[in-house]
């Protein structure tokens, strides 16, 4: 597979964005300390499309109906992956929960080909289940032992996270990456505040200082890392980048051991192993396995 500057430059971009989303677990975590979960997603996702509608201000006169249409589709997606993680990620570690995500990678294949018609290559089947093993290999070294709540609606979320990579691969290449991350923020951003303000009280007590992690959680963990995928994604095979972003749960899990304290084992370790051989499978570059 011939492999340019920009297809390159995709595969950093990717790799990036995971690793953003990867080291903001244990902020969302400790976060939902201070904000109840539905005020957590909603004050996170309308700080980042705010911020978002002024950066673009110059591109606004290039939106069309279309545009418009598929960013709030891909907003909607966004917040119920949010919706299912966020809930999910507070009975369950920060390790767990990012392991459990990381089953994604098998529905992406799957759902393109029933949305698309474009049948699933053999390496992009292979791909998929060789770093949903490595996710397993971790998730059931976990500690707690067996299937809770949480990794029940965390599924969710990866059900959700598979369905957005897939229509985010189609719609970067038709749309600014900019304009497309400004209406799915700001789309999840608006349903998220509307929920909160019907189901959930706002915390009292609450000073501007623990605004800080929602603010890192807005700027660094939503409108760089989504940016980042999508710019990706223009120029990466929808299997490769899947693959790629599956590599926030190996450095969520690092961030985890690192500030949370979660142990790291040999079984980890291979783990993350494998998730970094399906990279190689996905790609071709593994000796008998050629696209």
């Amino acid at each position: 597979m011939k492999r340019d500057k920009k297809y390159i430059g995709g595969i950093v971009a990717l790799f990036l964005a995971a690793f953003a989303w990867g080291s903001a677990y244990t902020v969302m975590k400790s976060n939902l300390e201070i904000f109840p979960a539905m005020w957590l997603l909603g004050i996170r996702f309308a700080i980042a499309g705010a911020l978002m509608a002024v950066i673009c201000l110059p591109k606004w006169k290039e939106l069309d109906r279309q545009t418009v249409c598929h960013g709030v589709w891909m907003g909607m997606l966004l917040y119920m992956e949010f919706f299912f993680f966020t809930v999910g990620i507070q009975y369950t570690t920060a390790s767990r929960s990012a392991f459990v995500v990381a089953a994604y990678i098998i529905f992406v294949p799957g759902a393109y080909w029933l949305v698309f018609r474009k049948r699933p290559g053999k390496l992009d089947v292979a791909a998929s289940v060789t770093c949903l093993l490595g996710a397993a290999i971790i998730l059931l070294d976990s500690a707690g032992g067996g299937i809770n709540k949480g990794d029940l609606l965390t599924v969710g979320s990866s059900l959700f996270y598979a369905v957005h990579v897939m229509y985010g691969s189609v719609y970067a290449k038709q749309h600014s990456p900019l304009l497309l991350n400004m209406l799915q923020i700001g789309t999840a951003g608006i349903i998220g505040l509307a929920a909160a303000f019907l189901t959930t009280p706002f915390p009292t007590g609450v000073q501007f200082a623990d605004f800080g992690g929602a603010i890192y959680l807005a700027v660094g963990s939503t409108i760089i890392p989504y940016l980042l995928s999508l710019v990706g994604q223009r120029y990466v095979r929808p299997t490769t980048s899947a693959v790629i972003l599956s590599f926030e749960s190996v450095f969520g899990c690092l961030a985890s051991v690192l500030v949370l304290g979660d142990r790291l084992t040999p079984r980890f370790v291979l783990g993350a192993a494998v998730v970094l051989f399906s990279f190689f499978v996905a790609e071709g570059i593994v000796p008998g396995m050629k696209r």
